[in-house]
């Protein structure tokens, strides 16, 4: 090849592999964002007490007490705030124990169906209120207007994520996890499919009940905290152009080989 073509494909390669590291390069220097958000909703349901709720208690429960009541905590977090040009990197659930017993496993299950917080209000005593209109319970996902499918709620038996919780006084956190990501995105991309998680410990062992604080705690500082981190979707033109580079690369190897 003369030594004047050889600097034309040079030049080439030069100008594509430029814009090929260009685009690459805009997508990595994408800023992530950090959304830190309380639940919209939570509460707690009481294992064969259909009318048993505690939609606007201080505490959530999970696990079972000394006399074997079974407890499991459900959550919804609103996702208005993130914008419709982000995609989810990572999701952590934390909540803060207050009161503990023994130390085990607790699931975080994503709930399949719909359901709600009314105004029950069971203090701090783990026994909870009688249910008001709008109240989830072990029976009802909406207090005397809908069941569950299946009583104690509906969700998916896989956790998405899974912590050992143990000592009281200390805030945990539900890591993220492929599972996690999925199920914030999920309810992103749709919006109405979001009915949050549900908080699954022992069930089997008495003695093992999991007090946390809930929404309405009143030290604002321990309430349940969703921090969802993400990236701006990317934009098909740079896609567009990070394919083009490539192509063209390949293209010019080959046509060199030859």
């Amino acid at each position: 090849m003369p030594s004047s073509a050889r600097l034309a494909s040079a030049s080439r390669i030069s100008l594509l592999l430029s814009l090929t590291l260009a685009a690459g390069a805009g997508q990595a220097a994408a800023p992530t964002q950090v959304f830190t958000l309380q639940p919209a909703a939570d509460t707690s349901i009481f294992g064969g007490l259909d009318d048993i709720s505690d939609g606007q208690g201080g505490s959530l429960w999970t696990s079972v007490t000394a006399s074997g009541l079974v407890r499991r905590a459900l959550l919804r977090f609103d996702l208005s705030a993130i914008p419709d040009d982000q995609r989810v990197v990572s999701a952590s659930l934390s909540l803060y124990l207050s009161n503990s017993r023994g130390a085990h496993d607790i699931g975080l299950h994503r709930m399949t169906a719909s359901w709600g917080e009314g105004a029950s209000n069971g203090g701090n005593a783990g026994v909870g209120d009688i249910a008001r209109p709008g109240d989830a319970t072990w029976r009802w996902r909406d207090y005397q207007l809908a069941e569950w499918s299946t009583p104690g709620g509906d969700f998916a038996l896989a956790a998405s994520s899974t912590a050992f919780v143990g000592l009281q006084g200390l805030r945990y956190t539900w890591d993220s996890t492929a599972a996690m990501v999925g199920d914030v995105q999920g309810w992103l991309d749709d919006p109405a499919s979001n009915h949050g998680w549900i908080m699954i410990g022992d069930e089997v062992t008495q003695q093992g009940a999991k007090r946390f604080a809930s929404r309405h705690d009143v030290d604002a500082s321990l309430r349940p905290l969703l921090v969802v981190h993400t990236a701006p979707i990317p934009e098909p033109a740079t896609w567009a152009l990070w394919a083009a580079g490539l192509a063209g690369l390949v293209g010019v190897a080959r046509r060199r080989r030859g």
